[in-house]
């Protein structure tokens, strides 16, 4: 069991000073240049060095203990620093899946309508386009690029993972938020790692997006911080849509693979047996019990 709390405490240690204290440091390293240089010579490496081996003389003149106050003083921060760029993060990750508070509802409705319409257009030309006989895949391609089900949120990520649900439900009539949760019970553990992977990959995007929130703020202070924020920020953003879209495959190919075992062990369908819209629907009244 000793062994066991050590490991246990070392592995933390590792994940709290790579996940928050290293980029915490370059933070508080931002932040600290900007104090030292101040806007006019934010890119001056000559005054830097001076205020550094300035601040570094003065420190060493107090005393051993004031080196190492400050020090931990610099660790506290990036951890904070950290601990605020996680916080922010699920902010961001909210915003980016449509999750607005009630106060931003009239906005969230514009958004959704504005997608809705154009998906809406697109749909209707690939209608018209395949009635006429003409290759609608340039429509098709267009209504794609919003969303791949009828936009019910103001975000392309938010419609990217509701639309999952809608397509499972039209496909197999399976209440995706009601079954989800019997469902994940019958997956095999390697395709849970899977999907917590894809949701972990989608978390960490919106936590780096989270730091470019906190670089923004240290552009107060030092301009060359907002130019970082903005780097980080697209950065993250990318890779939340591709993380969005590869948690929204894996979750349909997850109903699309294992619906029928979520049958069989339901009692509603014999082992082997494939999910179709009866059983799915079956599965959904089961599931909602009444509700």
């Amino acid at each position: 069991m000793t062994g066991l709390l050590v490991e246990v405490g070392r592995r933390l240690a590792e994940r709290w000073l790579s996940v928050l204290v290293l980029p915490g440091l370059l933070l508080v390293a931002a932040l600290s240049t900007g104090l030292l240089l101040g806007q006019g010579d934010a890119l001056s490496a000559r005054r830097l060095a001076d205020a550094a081996t300035d601040m570094a003389r003065r420190l060493q003149a107090d005393g051993s203990a004031t080196v190492l106050l400050t020090g931990l003083a610099a660790l506290l921060g990036a951890g904070a620093a950290g601990l605020a760029a996680q916080g922010l993060g699920r902010l961001v990750r909210a915003v980016w899946l449509g999750d607005w508070p009630q106060w931003a509802t009239p906005a969230r409705s514009r958004l959704s309508q504005r997608r809705s319409r154009q998906w809406q257009n697109h749909q209707a030309g690939l209608e018209e386009a395949a009635a006429a006989g003409r290759d609608p895949s340039g429509f098709a391609r267009r209504r794609n690029r919003i969303s791949l089900a009828p936009p019910v949120r103001p975000t392309w990520m938010g419609d990217r993972l509701a639309g999952a649900d809608v397509r499972v439900f039209a496909e197999y009539r399976l209440d995706l938020a009601a079954c989800w949760p019997r469902l994940w019970l019958v997956l095999p553990e390697d395709v849970r790692e899977e999907l917590r992977t894809a949701s972990g990959a989608l978390d960490a995007a919106a936590v780096l997006a989270g730091w470019a929130v906190l670089y923004a703020f240290a552009g107060v202070v030092w301009w060359p911080a907002s130019l970082v924020a903005v780097a980080v920020y697209a950065t993250g953003r990318y890779r939340a849509r591709i993380a969005a879209a590869t948690f929204a495959d894996l979750i349909e190919s997850t109903v699309d693979l294992y619906g029928g075992a979520l049958c069989t062990a339901l009692g509603l369908a014999a082992a082997e047996t494939p999910l179709t819209p009866e059983l799915g629907a079956a599965v959904t009244s089961r599931c909602r019990k009444g509700a």
